[in-house]
């Protein structure tokens, strides 16, 4: 039984990356699978609930990727892993998943925009005692309020330099903002190992 539902949100995510939630509908999903709808609904009462699964689902594999990243890793290594993956995710274009999800499922949407504010916060937060105790960062940072800071600002400042990317390019408004970032949390020790090790994996 598990196994159907499970199957059914994959395919649904895949479905929604590709071409948006609008654009598909339970039947487009059931006809892939080919099962019917009354199989679909005994896991899924209304598409809402299929969304939510499938965000859960994609947040679940983003915790396991990075997981895997972080291993053994020191917290400026993983720092540099973070910076990566969100030059990454820069480069591409906003998907028509995130475009809809926000139009139309504005409630989810803000549910899952909180969990991410969170996990950033938490994240983050670890990485900061991480490096204070490996002697990379600042002793004296705010740990908790530059968690809760870097949570807000990360998303808020993209979104409004975004309006500028005629001007600024993308690879240029991640490079400021990232030298702000370690500038503020890194001592000396902190500063000169990512000078030597930044660019290795690039």
């Amino acid at each position: 039984m598990e196994e159907t539902k499970d199957l059914i949100v994959l395919t649904a995510s895949k479905m929604f990356d590709q071409f948006g939630i609008r654009s598909i509908s339970i039947d487009n999903v059931c006809k892939e699978l080919r099962i019917s709808k009354k199989t679909f609904y005994t896991y899924f009462p209304q598409k809402e609930d299929l969304v939510e699964a499938v965000l859960n689902y994609q947040r679940d594999l983003s915790f396991d990727k990075f997981g895997k990243m972080f291993k053994n890793k020191n917290s400026i290594d993983s720092l540099i892993v973070i910076i990566k993956e969100i030059k990454k995710s820069a480069e591409e274009e906003t998907t028509s998943m995130c475009f809809d999800l926000a139009k139309y499922y504005p409630k989810i949407n803000e549910k899952f925009e909180q969990i991410k504010r969170d996990n950033i916060r938490i994240g983050f937060e670890a990485n900061l005692r991480q490096g204070i105790q490996e002697g990379y960062y600042r002793v004296n940072l705010d740990v908790e309020l530059l968690s809760f800071f870097h949570s807000i600002q990360l998303k808020n400042s993209f979104e409004i330099m975004g309006h500028e990317l005629r001007k600024y390019s993308k690879k240029r408004l991640i490079d400021f903002s990232v030298d702000m970032m370690i500038h503020l949390i890194a001592n000396e020790k902190g500063l000169k190992y990512m000078e030597e090790n930044y660019n290795k994996t690039e």
